[in-house]
């Protein structure tokens, strides 16, 4: 704790006086001289790249490992690797944050925007084709699970620090260990997204609030009648920090399709029912220790035929690089080809990107 300490301090003391030097030469009304360390309030879509670089080294140095060096520090801040520096996660989602923003401009780089990881174990119950051509019977109770998610800038600083972003998430169910069935892919959902985010820093007693988010979100199995699933949400998302607990709340309203007269149109609303069974909202709850996020999310339709899930999601470190990811789902909905059967999931792989 002390090495921390005392590094911290003189990182700041290095970045201090690397820009006394600079206001000496110039004016401090210069843009080209301007203060090299942003002030607290300043966003980081108004920073220079090398004040964006000093924010991130300064963040990173409150919330790296004692043992991490300078050398690791900078290369962090310049390549994006955050996995050793954000250990301690005492700042986890404005670490992020600004991480990503040192990458935005980068055109080589895509963002992650959920979870990525390879999940070569995933076992569920009550399987189920929901195909009428299929039987269910022919099903390995065993299959891999991976999502692949990412993020783009469409437009940065639209109104104050405010982004317009574009996302996909993919999620994929593969039948590899079924040769019977030629290992086919079981179902995949596909999830593009358009939506704007502001960081916010609203202090309301013990909730310190980070960030909201505004957007539009398709979400389908890309499958043709009788075994199409699909719907289009409006959603919110508030996200927050009490203490070491980070919270994400999500509500949604769901777009009307127009309801159909024989199920196998292939113009119309595929599920109907599907809020009665995925809900209207998303609840999730972060625990950061060490280097290890232990995540809870609930979802619910507050109905009196209450119908909802929940899913645990523990990460620890592997490598530097990577870490494992162990995954517990029970309920309705882990995918939407399955959105109406109540299922148990136990899932272990690698974990390629966290959520902090």
């Amino acid at each position: 704790m002390h090495k921390a300490i005392a590094f911290s301090l003189t990182l700041l003391s290095s970045t201090l006086f690397a820009a006394e030097n600079s206001g000496v030469e110039g004016s401090a009304n210069d843009p080209d001289r301007q203060a090299e360390v942003p002030s607290e309030n300043t966003s980081p879509s108004q920073m220079s790249e090398k004040q964006k670089l000093n924010d991130c080294l300064l963040r990173s140095a409150q919330t790296a490992d004692p043992n991490v060096t300078a050398r690791e520090l900078r290369g962090w801040c310049t390549n994006g690797e955050p996995e050793k520096q954000r250990s301690l996660h005492e700042d986890a989602l404005r670490a992020r944050l600004a991480l990503e923003n040192t990458s935005q401009g980068n055109p080589f780089v895509i963002t992650p925007h959920r979870r990525n990881y390879l999940m070569p174990y995933s076992y569920w119950s009550n399987r189920k084709w929901n195909d009428p051509d299929k039987d269910d019977s022919s099903l390995d109770p065993t299959e891999v699970k991976f999502q692949l998610s990412l993020k783009a800038p469409i437009k940065e600083n639209i109104i104050d620090d405010v982004t317009l972003w574009m996302a996909f998430t993919g999620t994929f169910y593969w039948q590899a260990y079924n040769k019977d069935e030629s290992a086919p892919f079981r179902e995949v959902n596909y999830e593009p997204e358009i939506f704007i985010t502001k960081p916010v820093n609203w202090q309301i007693g013990p909730v310190d609030s980070e960030l909201l988010a505004l957007g539009f979100v398709h979400e389908s199995n890309g499958q043709d009648v009788p075994v199409s699933r699909s719907w289009n949400r409006i959603f919110m998302t508030y996200v927050a920090k009490t203490g070491d607990y980070y919270w994400s709340l999500k509500p949604w309203y769901r777009l009307p399709e127009s309801s159909k007269d024989d199920p196998l149109d292939t113009q119309g609303d595929d599920n109907p029912d599907i809020e009665k069974y995925l809900g209207h909202f998303e609840l999730e709850v972060a625990r950061p220790f060490g280097n290890h996020v232990l995540e809870i999310m609930v979802r619910n339709n507050l109905r009196s035929d209450n119908k909802g899930a929940g899913r645990l999601n523990y990460s620890f470190p592997l490598s530097k690089r990577f870490k494992g990811l162990v995954q517990v789902f029970s309920g309705y909905g882990d995918s939407l080809i399955n959105y109406d059967d109540y299922e148990n999931r136990f899932s272990l792989g690698i974990l390629l990107t966290d959520s902090l």
